[in-house]
């Protein structure tokens, strides 16, 4: 079989071949291309546009700088790194920082201008331009995201409408400006904006939403991006897409500062923290200090003595020496205090100084103490775009835990250690005092007051010292980041006019070349020539053209005594003259006409074919076989009786039921008789075979219309006896199906000598439609088509071209 040998073949598309397929389709290509780019049109026209910003920030290295690594203010530990590159890439896009900047721009009110292009309703937006400004109370509840309009009348008054159905406003409502409106599920008040211009905007619609500040949160979030813009330098790409180009532009510059903002407040913050501690240590001092001072100042007033003897100087320098050694250790006992506090409270340590700010130089404790703030300040990041049940987060507690239980020990170690030293300067000032208590009672109480001023003295002057420090580091801040370039428009995201052409352009080909695609596909029926080259071997007799006064059934089936130059006269011609090469060794020929099913033109067929042979003088008889479904004594206009059945039942004789018609001298024709209740016992029996020869006798070609070989098998005994089994197959009709059951028809009961015609083939002015690529000539080379002759008329009209197109309504035969 040839479709077995074809499954092996690798198949190429012949383009050529399907563009002219579908090129009688090009009306419905250029429809849905028109279609198409309106479409597009339409969209590129009433979409509002959404343009791109971008903007580039500069993330410092934290170890460079006056308070980088081995700088005169590096020991106050206050400006290590606490977070990396990827952090602050987080930070910048966080929930709290979008917040915060629209906080501080004001947008929950969103305006537009409404105005209608083609039909539809057009609304561009008016950033810090609306002629008015909507007040809203927060503490009330609101319409979120529920869209007002506004038509402004006068300088006083205008007309507010909600489109909400159940909105007291949906049939329109004459307010006042500054008039507060209040319902049950709203509270605000629309005063006149700084472009507030009655004469030009009378009669003009705005339209206002009020956003709900989350949800407004997470959709600027949504369009905002921060991503590196390359792998080798700290820089960050923040890109935002918005409506209005103003308030992208403005956004983006806003976040760029609150971002740069919060990195140095959060450094400032430790300054801070570092100056209150000092402070609240100064403040201590200094009332013990004028004490002193006053003191020192009657006694030597009252005791006229303004010096010891060179004894008791060098007692009170010892002495002295000893307390400040005290006053420095008891500062570092509250500074230990101080950080006990924090732990027990469980205070952020992100914002604790560092130990070496007030001269504890104590590497393990400034250890600790970094590794805490840095797992503070990674906590704060995470939590950023997770939650407190994320394992992350359990696992960073976990470790703050951990180092805090760390920390606490060591400073309590620390502490017992800082007790001991201080016991011991208490002994050591013991020893020395009690030698001054050897001294003379005058010398004694001086020595007594100029300790006390002399230790405070010098406690306030170191405690202004770090203080100063402290407050030079602070002044001295700068950000760590800061903007490489600002917010600057880099293109339009949407409508993509260019794009969106050229997707109409493609989907006005590609929609309808699928449609014809899926048709042919889910089709079952033929519809080309090659699907039955491929599967058959048999040889084609003749194809006959589809015609529409064919499709009249009025006139009947007999078409060459009504109008003998038509195509598809001159088709059955074509297989007249091609019925020479088959059996040529017979003089008299048996044509047995059949198919798969009915309705596929084997009446048809059998008419005209025996006309056409008539015609060339050929003695010709018609032998209606089909005793089922008789038909042919209509279009001749004879008798229904005798017919074929009453010879096989032996009621007439052969000469009886043969009756001649007044249309051709040569033209015969045997009717099916009376309907038999037994026809393929009929069909089988003796007489027939009798029958069949005395005609074969009589007649130069007999033309046997069976009934279809695929439904019932009556005309199995005539096609054995045939010369030539004509099998018709009608496009669009027949089903794929019927090229089986041919074959294995022919496999199983040995019938070889079969031909094929395909019946009412659709042809058109630019080939064959459906790929038989015959142009008119029907592959013989006869050179016959439609408009031909001049009493052929071609249905032109293109709403009924066109629903045969798509439909595939044809003749049926």
């Amino acid at each position: 079989m040839k479709n077995n040998e074809a499954s092996f073949q690798e198949e190429s598309i012949d383009l050529k071949k399907i563009f002219f397929k579908y090129l009688p389709y090009w009306y419905v290509f250029a429809i849905s291309l028109l279609l198409a780019l309106s479409a597009a049109f339409f969209v590129n026209t009433i979409s509002e546009p959404v343009y791109r910003v971008n903007s580039t920030l500069l993330i410092s290295d934290k170890t460079k700088g006056a308070f980088g690594t081995g700088s005169f203010m590096g020991e106050l530990d206050m400006f290590s790194p606490r977070s990396n590159f990827h952090d602050q890439i987080v930070l910048i896009t966080s929930h709290s920082m979008v917040d915060s900047v629209l906080q501080n721009m004001d947008v929950s009110v969103s305006y537009y201008y409404a105005s209608r292009i083609l039909g539809s309703m057009r609304q561009t937006e008016v950033y810090n331009s609306a002629p008015f400004v909507v007040n809203w109370d927060r503490n009330h509840s609101q319409p979120f995201e529920k869209p007002f309009y506004v038509k402004i009348q006068d300088e006083e008054t205008f007309i507010l409408e909600g489109i909400e159905s159940q909105s007291p406003f949906s049939n329109g409502a004459v307010k006042r400006f500054g008039e507060p409106i209040q319902t049950d599920e709203l509270s605000f008040t629309i005063e006149p904006g700084s472009n507030f211009n009655p004469i030009e905007q009378s009669g003009r619609t705005y339209k206002f939403t009020i956003h709900n500040v989350e949800r407004l949160t997470g959709r600027y979030r949504g369009s905002l991006r921060a991503e590196p813009l390359n792998k080798d330098a700290w820089i960050i790409q923040v890109t935002f897409e918005a409506t209005n180009l103003s308030r992208a532009v403005d956004f983006v510059n806003s976040l760029n500062h609150e971002f740069i903002q919060k990195g140095l407040s959060e450094k400032n913050q430790i300054a801070q923290n570092t100056i209150k501690f000092i402070d609240q240590q100064i403040d201590i001092t200094t009332d013990s200090l004028y004490l002193a001072e006053s003191s020192l100042q009657e006694f030597r007033q009252e005791r006229q003595l303004m010096d010891v003897s060179q004894l008791a100087t060098q007692l009170l320098n010892e002495l002295q020496e000893l307390d400040k050694q005290k006053a420095m250790e008891e500062m570092r006992h509250q500074y230990y205090e101080y950080l006990l506090d924090y732990i027990q409270k469980d205070k952020d340590f992100s914002e604790v100084f560092g130990p070496s700010a007030i001269g504890i130089d104590d590497p393990l404790l400034n250890r600790l103490i970094n590794e805490l703030s840095n797992m503070y300040a990674e906590r704060s990041r995470l939590m950023l775009s997770t939650t407190e049940r994320s394992p992350t987060i359990r696992t960073i507690d976990n470790k703050i835990e951990q180092a805090l239980r760390s920390l606490e020990e060591n400073i309590r170690s620390i502490r017992r250690a800082s007790d001991i030293r201080i016991t011991d300067l208490d002994k050591r000032a013991a020893q020395l005092e009690g030698r001054i208590a050897q001294l003379p009672q005058t010398e004694r109480e001086l020595i007594g007051i100029q300790r006390k001023f002399n230790l405070n003295d010098a406690t306030y002057n170191y405690l202004l010292e770090k203080r100063a420090e402290a407050g030079i580091a602070m002044a001295s801040n700068i950000p760590d980041n800061q903007v490489v370039d600002s917010a600057r428009y880099t293109g339009t995201v949407a409508p993509r006019t260019t794009l969106n052409y050229a997707v109409a352009l493609m989907l006005g080909l590609v929609l309808p070349f699928s449609f014809f695609v899926v048709r042919d596909f889910l089709n079952t029926r033929i519809l080309d020539k090659k699907e039955i080259t491929d599967a058959l071997d048999f040889p084609i007799l003749g194809i006959i053209p589809h015609d529409e006064k064919a499709s009249n059934k009025k006139d009947g089936d007999l078409l060459l005594y009504k109008n003998s130059k038509t195509p598809i006269i001159e088709a059955f011609r074509t297989m007249r003259a091609n019925l020479q090469f088959f059996a040529p060794k017979e003089k008299n020929k048996l044509i047995a006409v059949t198919s798969t099913s009915s309705m596929e033109g084997k009446t048809f067929t059998s008419m005209n074919l025996a006309s056409v042979i008539a015609l060339s003088g050929k003695k010709t008889v018609i032998l209606g076989a089909d005793m089922r479904k008789p038909r042919l004594f209509q279009d001749f206009g004879i008798k229904r009786e005798p017919g074929l059945s009453n010879y096989l039942i032996g009621k007439n004789s052969i000469e009886e039921i043969i009756q001649p018609t007044h249309h051709d001298d040569n033209l015969f024709v045997i009717t099916s008789g009376p309907i038999p209740p037994n026809p393929t016992e009929l069909i089988e029996s003796p007489a027939m075979n009798e029958l069949l020869d005395r005609l074969k006798e009589e007649f130069d070609y007999v033309i046997a219309d069976t009934p279809p070989i695929g439904i019932v098998s009556d005309a199995l005994n005539i096609m054995k006896r045939a010369d030539i089994n004509l099998y018709l197959i009608r496009q669009r009709y027949t089903h794929r199906e019927a090229l089986d059951f041919i074959q294995d028809f022919s496999n199983k009961t040995g019938i070889n000598n079969i031909c094929l015609e395909i019946n009412d083939v659709l042809l058109s002015t630019s080939g064959s439609r459906y790929g038989y690529g015959y142009g008119y000539g029907y592959g013989y080379g006869y050179g016959y088509g439609y408009g031909y002759y001049d009493d052929d008329p071609v249905d032109k009209t293109l709403l009924r071209r066109w629903k045969k197109t798509l439909t595939g309504v044809g003749r049926k035969k």
